[in-house]
């Protein structure tokens, strides 16, 4: 192969890689779609590594928030009262366009002039929109202080990131945004963000994590009925309730 093709494959691979999220049983992905609308994500069923399963977002997405949660299956009660966090997804409107810009640099433009007659043309062009739109998305960060509760060495570490190796900042909204811990347990915040349909799916999937859970621990044990009753309260669970 020529460099060229391994340094476009290298890109993809590096891309492919920061979308994909190793998720254990009791975790989910919850991604803003639009301003009122939200789909979930669990791991694939059947590939288990180091006891978690792989999650791999939608690689045509990347500016699309999507936030990490988790929750005990013995309890539904959240562990801090924060029910606002969705409204952090809208902060990440004005980067968005940034890093699909920055995307169609390194994966469309980039390419075209590595492979056809545009040459060099296509590849000066094509790193300027990329790293410029890099720089705007990292001043933007920078502006609305998005991170500024990591401190400011962390943001100088994230900016290297994005800067040293592009395809992370094609997927920098995802790469924010999932290393925000949310405290509210995947269920409560699935009823209230998912529509009949997402929720039903999301549902059956917890469920059947629970009797998995149920399978591994003594009959008639206290756990035991802690999980029936959690599973109890899940069947019973609406959206919007």
């Amino acid at each position: 192969m020529s460099y060229e093709l391994e340094l476009l494959i290298l890109a993809v691979i590096f891309y492919l890689y920061d979308s994909s999220v190793l998720l254990y049983s009791n975790e989910a992905i919850l991604t803003c779609d639009s301003a009122r609308r939200w789909s979930a994500r669990t791991g694939w069923i059947g590939f288990v590594l180091a006891g978690r399963s792989l999650c791999l977002l939608n690689p045509f997405t990347p500016y699309r928030p999507s936030f990490r949660l988790s929750w005990d299956f013995n309890r539904l009660e959240p562990e801090a009262k924060d029910r606002e966090w969705p409204k952090r997804a809208q902060e990440f409107k004005g980067i968005a366009p940034l890093t699909v810009t920055a995307g169609i640099a390194l994966f469309l433009l980039l390419p075209v002039g590595m492979f056809t007659e545009l040459g060099r043309y296509a590849v000066i062009s094509a790193v300027i929109l990329l790293y410029g739109s890099i720089l705007l998305a990292l001043f933007q960060l920078r502006r609305q202080r998005i991170l500024a509760a990591a401190g400011r060495r962390h943001f100088w570490g994230f900016a290297f990131e994005c800067l040293a190796c592009p395809p992370f900042a094609v997927n920098m909204v995802r790469r924010i945004t999932l290393a925000d811990r949310i405290m509210e347990p995947v269920p409560l915040a699935a009823v209230r963000l998912l529509d009949a349909d997402r929720w039903a799916e999301l549902r059956n999937r917890c469920i059947s994590r629970i009797d998995e859970a149920i399978q591994r621990v003594g009959e008639n044990s206290d756990e035991q009925k802690a999980l029936e009753a959690q599973k109890r309260r899940l069947s019973v669970l609406v959206p919007n309730e």
